[in-house]
């Protein structure tokens, strides 16, 4: 596959799955936080304890796509910035630069030195469907969630990971994912998406930093679309 194909299946899809796989990431991480320091994951109410207590968080990313139309998966690899307040910066570093920016009602997308495309909420309401979830749930509302997915938890113990799974029960979540599985222990390890058409994602997390708890310049200026 060509350079040209692979930034056409960026453009087109790879935003919907950041959106979906990096705010999930902020609502588990920022409950797990706390297991580090001494709380068991035990239930999912444990998760949901500490929901408001990380409001950044910073790391990088391993993204493994697996398509049936393709011998090999494709690969890709960066860092990302998610802010509560403000939304999500995701920057591929390979095997080309992307560099995304959400908010609540807009997403930036930059191939390389190219101007950045945006778009609205208005103009592609679907785009946003799947962050306007993830970000009620936030704000405390968890009933979103569950109104979306069936929800399956396995606790972690001494050795091993615990385990979220979401099978949505409404369209258009329903139309496009047979599931969603998070695992982590201290911090999430993995989100892996899996697609009713055969196609899946894995999005491996790592590098977590949680400070500063506060945007630098560079960071507050990329959220001014």
């Amino acid at each position: 596959m060509n350079l040209l194909s692979f930034r056409s299946l960026t453009s087109l899809t790879t935003y919907t799955r950041v959106l979906l796989c990096c705010f999930l990431s902020l609502f588990i991480t920022s409950n797990v936080w706390a297991d580090s320091e001494g709380v068991e994951v035990k239930t999912l109410a444990d998760l949901q304890t500490t929901l408001s207590q990380q409001s950044i968080i910073r790391g990088d990313f391993i993204q493994t796509r697996t398509m049936e139309m393709f011998d090999q998966p494709l690969l890709s690899q960066g860092s990302f910035l998610l802010d509560k307040a403000n939304g999500l910066l995701w920057n591929q570093a390979t095997p080309f630069p992307v560099h995304l920016v959400l908010t609540d009602n807009k997403l930036s997308q930059r191939f390389g030195e190219q101007p950045a495309q945006v778009i609205t909420d208005k103009e592609n309401p679907m785009a946003f469907y799947f962050s306007h979830i993830f970000l009620s749930v936030f704000h405390g509302d968890t009933q979103k969630l569950t109104e979306q997915f069936a929800l399956d938890f396995s606790p972690s113990d001494a050795n091993t990971s615990w385990t979220l799974s979401l099978t949505p029960k409404h369209a258009p979540m329903n139309a496009v994912f047979e599931r969603i599985i998070l695992q982590g222990k201290s911090d999430i390890e993995r989100i892996e998406l899996k697609e009713i058409r055969g196609d899946s994602t894995l999005i491996e997390f790592s590098n977590f930093n949680h400070q500063p708890q506060r945007l630098t310049d560079d960071e507050a200026q990329q959220f001014q679309l």
